[in-house]
C-alpha cells in the first residue's frame, strides 16, 4: 500500500498542475503546510472540485486503486478549519492503507 510520503508527493505533483493553469500571478506553494483547504486555503471552489478528480485519477494511475473522494469521510475532512497538504495526504493514505 502506499506509504504517507507517497501520497504526499502525489497531493503535491496534482496541484502543481493546477497551478499550470493558472496566471504565475495567481500561482501557490505547494510545500507541505500550504492550507489547501478551510482557514487560509489556496483552492477555491472549482479549485476544489479540480483537485478532487484530480486526485482520484492520479492514485488510480499511480497505486492501481480506485478511490472516491466524494463520500462522507471527505466531508468529515473538509469540516476541519485547516487541511494542509499534509493532513491531506496523512488522510488519504489512511483511507487506502485500511
Amino acid at each position: 500500500m502506499p506509504s504517507p510520503d507517497a501520497i504526499e508527493e502525489l497531493t503535491r505533483a496534482v496541484l502543481a498542475r493546477l497551478n499550470d493553469d493558472l496566471p504565475a500571478a495567481d500561482r501557490f506553494p505547494t510545500d507541505p503546510s500550504t492550507p489547501i483547504l478551510g482557514d487560509g486555503g489556496v483552492l477555491d471552489s472549482l479549485g476544489v472540485a479540480n483537485f478532487i478528480v484530480g486526485m482520484e485519477e492520479a492514485v488510480e494511475r499511480a497505486f492501481g486503486a480506485p478511490v472516491s473522494l466524494s463520500d462522507q469521510d471527505l466531508m468529515g475532512l473538509f469540516a476541519e478549519s485547516t487541511v494542509t497538504v499534509r493532513s491531506f495526504a496523512a488522510f488519504l493514505s489512511n483511507r487506502l492503507n485500511t
